[in-house]
């Protein structure tokens, strides 16, 4: 009998032997699991029921109990003195909410000032007087693009005429760099007269010194329709429209590869921007976990080197909700002070009523692929292409014969910004709003497509980027993070199942049992302790066996 409690006492010890080696190799798996993925991973955890307050960003109760993640920052164009990399950190915390059964997502940034607090927004300038941004007007080749054909010497008239598709100069591809004009057509003494107003030539200088311009000749193609006189123009009702004047103007982006540095000084300078850039897909497993800055290619107009990322861009000027920003309110389809000229789509639930709170701002939000940066929606007079409802032309825009709830909307995302003053020194401050979901926003046109659309406990991989605008950055200049993580914390977390539970339990006990069993001084002192435990084991066991 003796031999069999030996036998018993000896499988049993060999059990707890096992139970030590397996919580040691899972402890230190798990230790080293959770350091791998807390250093680049933020939890946006779940608040009942919060509201925001964009007028006074990062001042809500909920974020007091959330803490910041500090997220590493690194120059976009790394090269010595250049201008990129001025904030080397920026701090970032999430949560999210339910609001009559509509989940939102919120984000708010903190970064450190450096160089001067910005309220301006003047056009990025190269060092040697250059305009930066290469184009003032994208939109998609067609027949609304003209071409003015005028003289050197005498730029008091020109003759206008729709350019064939294969000849509209435009980056990327399928897009034609332009300038608006308008054309008017007069009748004096019985006589037909047609002007050009707005046209500049190759380097972005007004024509004729912002003069009117006499047409000689017109040879248009109205959606089809040959229009070969100012008399058929005039019967056409056409008079006084606006159409794209194609336009080499300043260069393209990809001649913008060789600068690294801007122009500023103390009264001339550029917005703070931060940015939020989303993973949509179309990258390899491991592209994510190398040290890769996810930045746009230097010499296009955008384009990132794999996949497709959604980004949620704020601008200090004009976007920003402050009075102080220079350009406020800035261009929005909705206004503060009246009822908003745009309307979502009854099939899209926003309670809180983003986009048209009275103080916030508005982002640019934008699509990126290999081939270029989109903006999501909106006004066709903006420097990038966009992706828009294909069922309203540019034509239809530039004249405003677009209702604005035809075009998918800008103003999904609410957000705050502002300078704050703190013992360290001054800070930026911008929160970030947005529901789970755009489905519905536009109607089915397709405007979720280019977005992110979330879920309670899913991971997604995002990056940050700062441009400090007072201190010259701006456009291809920023600094910014590597890839990081944001899981959404489920609403029922805090509920830990018996096996995970079990397992971060023996995680922290088994190597300390295994200290105690593997040291021989103390193994002695230990044994009386290690039989109760065994004598424990063995009641169990006999408890079974008298069960059956």
């Amino acid at each position: 009998m003796a031999n069999g409690n030996n036998v018993k006492t000896l499988l049993i010890l060999g059990f707890i032997f096992m139970l030590v080696l397996v919580g040691v190799a899972y402890g230190a798996d798990v230790l080293l699991n959770a350091a791998s993925n807390a250093s680049n991973t933020i939890t946006a955890y779940y608040v009942p029921n919060a509201q925001i307050n964009e007028g006074d960003p990062g001042s809500e109760a909920f974020w007091q109990s959330i803490p910041f993640s500090s997220v590493p920052l690194e120059p976009t164009v790394p090269v010595p003195n250049g201008i990129s990399g001025h904030t080397t950190i920026v701090y970032v915390k999430a949560a999210w909410t339910k609001v009559d059964n509509v989940s939102y997502i919120f984000i708010l940034m903190k970064a450190p000032v450096v160089g001067q607090e910005s309220w301006l927004a003047c056009p990025e300038t190269t060092t040697t007087g250059k305009i930066w941004q290469p184009f003032g007007l994208v939109v998609p080749d067609g027949w609304w693009v003209v071409n003015v054909s005028y003289s050197a010497s005498n730029e008091g008239v020109a003759s206008v005429y729709t350019l064939p598709t294969s000849e509209q100069m435009g980056y990327p591809p399928g897009q034609a760099l332009t300038n608006p004009i308008t054309i008017y057509v007069y009748n004096q003494s019985g006589k037909l007269y047609g002007q050009i107003v707005g046209a500049i030539n190759p380097d972005g200088i007004a024509l004729n010194n912002g003069n009117p311009i006499n047409i000689t000749s017109i040879n248009l193609n109205y959606n089809g329709t040959p229009v070969t006189s100012l008399g058929q123009f005039l019967s056409m009702g056409l008079n006084g429209t606006t159409w794209a004047q194609d336009t080499y103007n300043l260069f393209y982006p990809e001649d913008t590869a060789k600068y690294v540095t801007l122009f500023y000084n103390s009264t001339f300078m550029y917005p703070e921007r931060l940015a939020i850039m989303w993973l949509l897909g179309d990258v390899p497993s491991s592209w994510t976990q190398v040290a890769y800055t996810p930045h746009m290619m230097p010499g296009t107009s955008g384009a990132m080197s794999a996949g497709q990322e959604e980004v949620w861009v704020l601008n200090n000027n004009p976007r920003a909700n402050n009075t102080q920003d220079a350009g406020y309110p800035g261009p929005t389809f909705f206004s503060r002070t009246s009822p908003p000229a745009y309307i979502h789509h009854p099939q899209y639930k926003d309670p809180l009523n983003l986009g048209y709170l009275p103080n916030q701002g508005l982002i640019a939000d934008l699509f990126v692929n290999g081939s270029s940066i989109y903006y999501i929606g909106g006004n066709y007079r903006v420097a990038f292409p966009s992706v828009d409802n294909p069922h309203v032309s540019p034509w239809l825009v530039m004249n405003g014969m677009a209702n604005a709830s035809q075009l998918w909307d800008p103003s999904v995302v609410a957000t705050g910004f502002q300078f704050v003053n703190s013992p360290t020194g001054p800070y930026m401050i911008a929160e970030f709003a947005r529901t789970f979901s755009t489905v519905g926003v536009s109607g089915g046109q397709g405007e979720s497509h280019y977005q992110i659309q979330l879920q309670p406990g899913h991971t997604y991989h995002v990056a940050f980027a700062v441009f400090q605008g007072g201190a010259g950055e701006s456009v291809d200049f920023k600094s910014i993070s590597f890839w990081w993580s944001i899981y959404i914390q489920p609403a029922d977390s805090s509920s830990i199942g018996f096996l995970p539970l079990f397992l971060l339990g023996n995680a922290v006990l088994a190597p300390a049992m295994a200290y105690v069993l593997m040291n021989s001084r103390i193994v002695p002192e230990n044994l009386i302790r290690l039989n109760t435990i065994v004598k424990i084991f063995r009641q169990i066991g006999n408890g079974a066996q008298d069960r059956h």
